[in-house]
């Protein structure tokens, strides 16, 4: 049963950050007993598991995980000791280094994928019911689109 909640904004604020914060941090260390992944390497693979190709320019990467591009070369080297990705330039932009999964780390991520999907069924989903979890995910959506609202 929903408890009740103050309604001021520094409230529903912290509700939220709250509920995330214990919501991920369950995942991730599900994520590391399970498969020997840091949090930031999870999200690496989940994301290059999801784009074209299973690669990304590396500066874009750091910006959908909100690394800086040290920290995502850190987190590429450690998945390329792990042989899960690897540094490829870029063909037309000498400029531009991609990290690419490599066929063990396609695997990896594909496997990654279906856990984290099943435990967000059970610690999202299941919880706030289909509706309310899309609902909850566009309010989320909206905020990171909201770029207007932080100036």
């Amino acid at each position: 049963m929903a408890r009740d909640i103050s309604t001021d904004p520094v409230s529903l604020w912290g509700h939220v950050i709250e509920g995330f914060q214990r919501t991920n941090r369950h995942l991730h260390r599900t994520v590391e007993q399970e498969f020997s992944l840091a949090a930031a390497e999870t999200e690496a693979l989940l994301r290059l598991g999801r784009s074209a190709e299973g690669r990304l320019p590396m500066t874009e990467l750091a910006g959908q995980v909100a690394f800086s591009t040290g920290g995502v070369s850190k987190v590429a080297d450690r998945l390329a000791r792990r042989s899960l990705a690897l540094r490829v330039p870029s063909r037309t932009d000498r400029r531009v280094i991609y990290l690419a999964l490599t066929p063990e780390g396609a695997a990896v991520a594909a496997a990654l994928q279906e856990r984290v999907a099943d435990i967000v069924q059970r610690t999202v989903v299941d919880v706030l019911g289909p509706g309310e979890a899309v609902r909850v995910a566009r309010a989320m959506a909206a905020l990171a689109d909201a770029d207007d609202v932080r100036t």
